[in-house]
């Protein structure tokens, strides 16, 4: 990760915050995936339409319910925001 970004004219700073905070061996080459926080069918439809507030969507990984089975989650929500913004633009803005 670190030469990819070095290679892209990127630089990495101290990780100061977040995950760091509570792990402070961690360096700023770690990443996470933070889940949850507007689950499916909880405060979104199956599509992330939020809930009582029309023309606010979520399409990324707030949507999964915080566990993708030890899995690398990533692809899951690709697939998610690709599939409910077909859905969005087909529905919501014809």
């Amino acid at each position: 990760m670190r030469n990819l970004n070095t290679a892209n004219g990127g630089t990495l700073g101290p990780a100061e915050s977040g995950i760091s905070a509570i792990l402070p061996d961690v360096t700023s080459d770690f990443t996470y995936h933070p889940l949850g926080g507007m689950v499916i069918g909880t405060a979104c439809d199956f599509h992330g339409r939020v809930h009582n507030y029309p023309n606010l969507y979520v399409v990324d990984g707030s949507l999964l319910p915080g566990s993708c089975a030890t899995a690398n989650p990533s692809l899951t929500i690709a697939a998610l925001a690709e599939r409910n913004m077909e859905t969005i633009l087909n529905e919501d803005f014809v």
